[in-house]
């Protein structure tokens, strides 16, 4: 079982499953689809570039690393159509968990 520790998670989520933008993952095929995902994180932009961009990269890690749990919960293999969405001070990202052959 996955525990809800954000970083770890995000540490180990490239060995658990694939994440992807993308609507088809190459050589493989969703087999069954098993339902949305979707996680949000308050984001902390300290000013400057480089703390900002910090601030932002923690925040996808934190979202990715939701979207691996939830997905893993329901015995997906890969998340796919990964979207990333900031509102106010939030970041929110939703998927589709799938199995894949």
């Amino acid at each position: 079982m996955i525990s809800w520790d954000a970083q770890n998670i995000y540490n180990e989520w490239r060995t658990i499953m694939i994440v992807t933008t993308s609507q088809n993952i190459e050589g493989k095929f969703a087999t069954e689809y098993l339902g949305i995902v979707s996680g949000a994180l308050v984001m902390a932009l300290p000013g400057g570039n480089k703390a900002v961009q910090r601030g932002w990269q923690t925040a996808v890690e934190g979202v990715v690393a939701i979207l691996v749990e939830q997905a893993t919960r329901l015995g997906a293999d890969s998340v796919i159509a990964v979207r990333f969405e900031s509102v106010g001070g939030h970041l929110c990202g939703t998927g589709t968990a799938v199995k894949l052959e």
